[in-house]
């Protein structure tokens, strides 16, 4: 079983480090085997919306960079624990660029969920379950709100966690099923 971290090296801070142990800690002890990528600004360029994704080279993105090493990983991965610093409510930059370059994994066409809202059908059989965990030291209860919001209409398989710096997540990450999730996105 495989395991992918992604996170932003910039938000290197005293919380950061805790809760990378401890996720770090946790999958291992699941018997995953667990690569990580840390990513900071100008690791990635941003996305062009060339289409080139879907159209010249489909499921891989033409940007030359390291975005393509992430998104394999990504796909070949069992579960995906992103790392999200949280500002305004939102990923960081640099986490919101990975997850935005991620769209060589969809296909072109457009889908309707449940609650109305357009998305794009699944390229693969099967996805890595994805666990986001935002943390910041100093968030409000709005923005902790808008982060499991936010990810939550975006991504129906998704679970999303809190991380208070101190706070033992082992409980909140064994609640959660460790296994790759259907197409549904």
């Amino acid at each position: 079983m495989q395991a992918y971290m992604l996170y932003d090296n910039e938000f290197n801070t005293l919380s950061f480090q805790t809760l990378h142990d401890q996720v770090m800690h946790y999958l291992q002890s699941k018997g995953f085997n667990i690569i990580e990528r840390g990513i900071g600004k100008g690791d990635l360029d941003y996305c062009m919306g060339c289409f080139g994704c879907w159209i010249k080279k489909p499921g891989e993105c033409v940007i030359p960079d390291t975005m393509a090493d992430i998104n394999r990983d990504y796909i070949q991965s069992d579960v995906v624990a992103c790392l999200c610093p949280v500002v305004f409510g939102q990923f960081s930059a640099n986490i919101k660029n990975a997850l935005d370059r991620w769209i060589p994994n969809v296909l072109p066409f457009f889908g309707k969920r449940p609650d109305g809202s357009t998305t794009h059908p699944g390229r693969y059989e099967s996805y890595p379950k994805q666990i986001m965990i935002g943390y910041a030291d100093d968030a409000t209860d709005e923005d902790i709100q808008l982060f499991h919001d936010i990810t939550r209409k975006h991504r129906r398989e998704v679970d999303t966690l809190w991380y208070h710096h101190g706070d033992d997540l082992s409980h909140d990450l064994s609640s959660i099923t460790l296994q790759r999730v259907g197409v549904a996105l």
